[in-house]
Parts: C-alpha cells; sequence; structure tokens
C-alpha cells in the first residue's frame, strides 16, 4: 500500500526498476554484482579496481612519511618551537590531524619533544 503511494508521487520511481538499473551500471562498470533475498534483502557489489588499492597500501606501508609529516618536519627544522596551530596553518589541514601526524613522526623515531608541551621545543632526532 505505502509502496503503490509513493509510486503516485515524485518520491519514487516505478517499483521494481531499481535492481534492474544497478545490476546494469555494475555490468557497464565491470563489477560483479549479487542479489540474495530471503527474510531480508542483501546486495554484494565486488570491485573491480583491487590493484590501485593495493599499490595505495603499499605506498603508505613502505614510504612510512608522508608529504603531510615531510611539511611538518621541514616547518620545524626551521622553527623548532612552532605550534600545532601554525602548523595546522603552515600545512592546511586541523590541528587534530597534525598531532595525529606528529604521534606517527614519534613513533618512528623522527621526532622528540624536549621541554613541557607549552615552553618545550622540537627536535628531529633522524631525518
Amino acid at each position: 500500500m505505502l509502496v503503490d503511494l509513493l509510486a503516485r508521487t515524485n518520491f519514487m520511481e516505478k517499483v521494481g526498476t531499481g535492481i534492474k538499473r544497478v545490476t546494469n551500471a555494475c555490468i557497464k562498470n565491470g563489477n560483479k554484482v549479487n542479489f540474495d533475498f530471503s527474510d531480508s534483502f542483501w546486495v554484494t557489489i565486488k570491485s573491480n579496481d583491487t590493484d590501485k588499492v593495493t599499490d595505495k597500501v603499499t605506498d603508505r606501508v613502505t614510504n612510512k612519511v608522508t608529504d603531510n609529516q615531510q611539511t611538518i618536519m621541514r616547518a620545524i627544522k626551521a622553527n623548532n618551537k612552532v605550534t600545532t596551530s601554525e602548523l595546522a596553518q603552515i600545512v592546511g589541514i586541523s590541528q587534530r590531524k597534525i598531532k595525529e601526524n606528529i604521534s606517527k613522526l614519534k613513533e618512528y623515531g623522527f621526532l622528540e619533544r624536549i621541554g613541557s608541551p607549552k615552553g618545550g621545543y622540537w627536535e628531529i632526532i633522524n631525518e
């Protein structure tokens, strides 16, 4: 009843066209699609682009230091008392992301904080 009502408005297309449209779009894109009907409705779409994902993961694992982290290191080298707020402006990312990147740089052994958070300074340990 509700489906009939919605089908008569502009809120829904003709009943039963969605599965065919999704299937056709997946075939056109080279994806495998599977619809399962039981007490639930399941759609499984398999990606055809796994090589790009693998390359991105490999790049991140093998090249530990990202571009943002390199920019952070250069800024710290120029001014070892630079704040996370200033770094956020320099790099163009949020202060939270700056803190995450600094944490990674510390974890990798490239950076250390000497002294207190407000009165201390950054020391580059290993470039």
